[in-house]
């Protein structure tokens, strides 16, 4: 314990000069500036007299030695080391001799023949590596012999210390030492040292908000509908699992203060849990998990039962603030999130989704607002889905589980927007749509009452039932009733929709077709 409590002192020498606005900030790489920022914060790393950083500079032997010294000893003890270096070229008066000796009585570090040492020797990134994994408290003698570097390389891999930079046979950039030492301090062990503990923080109606139709159980949140999902704070850091059970088999995007996670989470009936994020950064997190892929099938239900990681002894998890602005997006597979993952143009099976990318989400983020995606693949105003109208779909929880349960809606929403007509076929005059269109804009009506906006949009795929919508926008009374019509910017790669349908938009189309709808809704709120 005294080691790992002196590693988060020491290594703060590695970036304790740092820890200033430096000069030389803008030439630190953009991937680990998260760590030289928190090196500096934290005192573990700084910078030189002359106000710079130095990201590129390699790190010599000597120094090595000063910050493995301090990583056992603690910043406040170095002084009073009283070692000496055998080595011919490290005498007596040279400013690192009691630290090198130190290592070197220890076994951390070792000369490079002939009696020398080298202490302006380039470090390279394996061997810092072993240092940081023999104050860690590995066995040294591992990292010996022809294969040390390999070693070393299989010891960080399983230990997750390789995240964005590899213990290598390269030298060791300051910047890349930041990051690797970073790495250490997510580690369950130095966790403990900070306050963190291994904790299963489980999801309860009180310490998480619900997204869209996600509900709470005594299981746990159960997800219904693409973009269902729970969001809340939590002191937290390291990787973080996403536990779960259930008879479907989902997707789940994490984000962790608006950064998106790396990978998406892969639910399995089989396995009950999945790493959701790598590496958070010690301190309080928004974190919000989205469901990505439709499970709307009976008898198949994905439940989200808790997040497992190192959380602060005693924190749990809270709610975020519900938005003051409330939209339902009602659609097909457009607003599900179809399609946004590979290419639209060929690809759109259920691999593809995305609903953390639909344009439903990211009109949301624009507006600030809190949404949810009433949404499933191939459905219609005239055309059900498996079974399922959208009226249904609309007016019940889950309408493939019970029919019977109306949805659970804790507030109206103030906006309603209805992206019906591609899956719809074409009648002369187009009759059936348009009565269904109408009976089921009367429906949602009903149902949110005469203040919400209800907003029919289309282009996104087919532009056929134009005149349709427009139509039954007019007949129900138009804007003076709270009625409006939107023509999304037709993009699908770029091409424009056509009359009979286009392919799936992408992730890209969807963010620029959102800006749009974002600022119309805007002007009529």
């Amino acid at each position: 314990m005294k080691k790992l409590f002196a590693l988060l002192l020491a290594l703060v020498l590695l970036a304790g000069m740092v820890s200033a606005a430096f000069t030389d900030a803008d030439k630190i790489t953009a991937d680990f500036t998260e760590a030289v920022e928190y090196m500096s914060e934290k005192n573990i790393i700084g910078g030189f007299p002359d106000g710079t950083f130095k990201p590129k500079d390699t790190l010599t032997r000597a120094q090595a030695a000063k910050i493995i010294c301090t990583v056992l000893e603690g910043a406040d003890k170095v002084d009073a080391i009283t070692a000496t270096a055998s080595f011919t070229d490290v005498p007596a008066e040279h400013w690192a001799a009691k630290f090198v000796g130190y290592c070197a009585d220890k076994g951390i570090v070792s000369g490079v023949g002939g009696g020398k040492f080298d202490p302006n020797g380039k470090l390279i990134g394996a061997a810092f590596a072993k240092m940081l994994l023999v104050a860690y408290g590995e066995d040294g003698s591992k990292f010996t012999g022809e294969n040390w570097i390999i070693n070393v390389q299989k010891t960080m891999r399983e230990k997750g210390m390789s995240f964005k930079v590899g213990a290598t046979s390269d030298p060791m950039m300051r910047e890349q030492a930041c990051q690797m030492a970073y790495n250490f301090l997510a580690t369950e062990e130095i966790a403990k040292v900070e306050g963190y503990t291994d904790t299963t923080v489980k999801f309860t109606a009180s310490n998480v908000k619900l997204l869209g139709r996600a509900e709470a159980t005594a299981d746990g949140v159960v997800c219904h509908f693409p973009g269902d999902g729970v969001e809340f704070t939590l002191d937290c850091k390291g990787n973080l699992n996403l536990d779960y059970v259930g008879t479907a088999s989902a997707t789940y995007t994490t984000f962790v203060d608006e950064v998106e996670s790396a990978s998406r989470t892969s639910v399995s009936t089989s396995a009950k849990s999945g790493v959701c994020y790598r590496f958070v950064k010690p301190g309080e997190h928004t974190i919000r998990i989205v469901q990505d892929t439709e499970v709307n099938t009976s008898g198949k239900v994905a439940t989200l039962t808790g997040l497992t990681g190192s959380v602060k002894t005693g924190a749990n998890a809270k709610p975020t603030a519900k938005k003051s602005l409330y939209i339902e997006f009602l659609g097909d597979s457009i607003t599900a999130g179809c399609g946004t993952l590979g290419n639209p143009k060929t690809d759109w099976s259920t691999s593809t989704h995305a609903g953390s990318k639909s344009y439903g989400v990211f009109t949301a983020e624009k507006l600030d607002a809190d949404y949810a995606l009433i949404a499933k693949g191939g459905i219609g105003v005239t055309k059900p889905s498996a079974n399922i109208t959208i009226t249904e779909m609309f007016l019940y929880h889950d309408a493939w589980q019970d029919k019977t349960v109306k949805a659970k809606r804790d507030r109206m929403p103030d906006v309603v927007v209805i992206a019906m007509g591609a899956n719809d076929k074409e009648e002369s005059p187009d009759t059936v749509f348009h009565d269904g269109l109408k009976a089921y804009a009367e429906t949602v009506r009903e149902t949110v009452g005469a203040k919400a906006k209800i907003v029919f949009i289309y282009g996104m795929m087919s532009v056929k039932h134009e005149a349709v919508q427009t139509g039954v926008c007019e007949e129900l009374g138009g804007a003076a009733k709270g009625y409006y019509v939107f023509k999304m910017p037709t993009l699908i790669n770029g091409v424009p929709a056509k009359v009979g349908g286009t392919p799936h938009p992408s992730a890209a189309d969807n963010m620029k077709s959102s800006s749009q709808l974002a600022e119309f809704i805007k002007s009529i709120l």
